[in-house]
């Protein structure tokens, strides 16, 4: 009789001890998984952007985390606020203020340079890695003949009086290559651009 409870009293106990052990969870297949029940968040606050990415801002308003950004403007970096970031480009920040970003390296193509030229192969290069280089242009040459035929290179033979010769003229005569008359010109070499600003990442 004691054997029988005793044994009775052991299933209960074991009974019970199931209904409290958390059964395992059955991984969901392709058909019933609902991806609309499982929150996706950013391992970090800065979403993933490592510290010193720089982005092109296009508007004079600031990002709505922009305690997190600075302005490529040669400013100072505080060490002890944005310790990562100095350690990574030092006491400033890159100053961009109106330059154009290079890809840094160099390579060689083949392009058209002209009907007198032709194709020819060009390599275009970048300076060091925060070395600002600066603006130029390939050099344009050409040579003024006293003939018909003597004008070469950039320098083209349009007059209208074949015969005229500048030796047996009354005066000194002067050519002069004026590129503004045909084309727009600055004080510096430029392509079509738009400003914006450039912002580097500060804090993770």
């Amino acid at each position: 009789m004691r054997t029988r409870r005793f044994f009775s009293l052991y299933f209960l106990f074991f009974f019970l001890l199931l209904a409290f052990i958390p059964s395992p969870a059955i991984g969901a297949d392709a058909v019933a998984f609902n991806p609309m029940t499982v929150a996706v968040e950013a391992k970090n606050a800065g979403g993933g952007v490592p510290v010193g990415t720089i982005v092109a801002w296009p508007v004079a308003s600031n990002p709505e985390d922009m305690d997190n950004w600075l302005e490529c403007n040669g400013q100072a970096v505080s060490q002890t606020a944005y310790p990562e970031l100095f350690a990574l480009v030092g006491a400033r920040v890159p100053d961009y203020r109106g330059l154009f970003l290079r890809g840094h390296g160099s390579q060689t193509h083949s392009k058209n340079n002209g009907s007198t030229v032709g194709v020819t192969s060009t390599t275009h290069s970048s300076g060091a890695l925060n070395q600002i280089q600066g603006d130029g242009t390939r050099n344009i040459t050409g040579d003024i003949g006293w003939t018909k035929n003597g004008g070469n290179g950039a320098i083209e033979y349009v007059s209208s009086q074949p015969e005229f010769d500048l030796r047996n003229g009354s005066g000194w005569y002067l050519a002069r290559l004026n590129t503004s008359r045909v084309v727009p010109t600055a004080n510096e070499n430029r392509p079509v651009n738009m400003a914006v600003r450039y912002l580097i990442r500060a804090l993770p």
